[in-house]
C-alpha cells in the first residue's frame, strides 16, 4: 500500500491541484457569464417579441396551496412573481407578511383577493 502512495503521490497532487483550479475558475466565471447570459436572455426575449408581464392595477389572489399548515409561503416563485405583477404588489407583501410568514389577522384573505381595499377593509375590524 505504501508503494501505491509514494508512486501516486504526483498524481493525486495534481489532480488535486486541477480540481482546485477549476472551482476556482468556476466560480470566478460566474461573475462574469451571468449578467451575459441574462443581457442575451433580455435580447432575445425582445426579438421574439416577449415582454415582462406588468398589471396596471395591485392585487393578487393569495391561495391557500402556496402557504403551508403555518401560513408561510412555500412557494418563493409565487411570491416573487406577485412582487413583480405590479410596483405597489411589493407593498401589499410587505403587510400582510412577515418574514414569510401571514400575519394572523389577515388569514380570512386566504383564497381571496389580496388588495389595497381588502386590506383596508381587515383593518378597520
Amino acid at each position: 500500500m505504501g508503494n501505491f502512495i509514494s508512486k501516486n503521490v504526483s498524481l493525486f497532487l495534481t489532480v488535486a491541484a486541477l480540481a482546485y483550479a477549476y472551482k476556482y475558475i468556476d466560480n470566478k466565471s460566474k461573475a462574469i457569464t451571468k449578467p451575459v447570459g441574462d443581457a442575451l436572455a433580455k435580447i432575445m426575449m425582445a426579438y421574439n417579441g416577449n415582454f415582462e408581464i406588468k398589471r396596471e392595477w395591485s392585487g393578487f389572489v393569495l391561495k391557500a396551496s402556496k402557504l403551508n399548515d403555518r401560513h408561510e409561503v412555500i412557494n418563493m416563485r409565487w411570491y416573487e412573481a406577485m412582487g413583480k405583477l405590479n410596483d405597489n404588489n411589493h407593498v401589499l407583501l410587505d403587510e400582510i407578511f412577515d418574514n414569510y410568514r401571514l400575519k394572523p389577522k389577515y388569514i380570512p384573505l386566504i383564497d381571496g383577493e389580496v388588495s389595497p381595499a381588502s386590506i383596508a377593509t381587515i383593518n378597520k375590524r
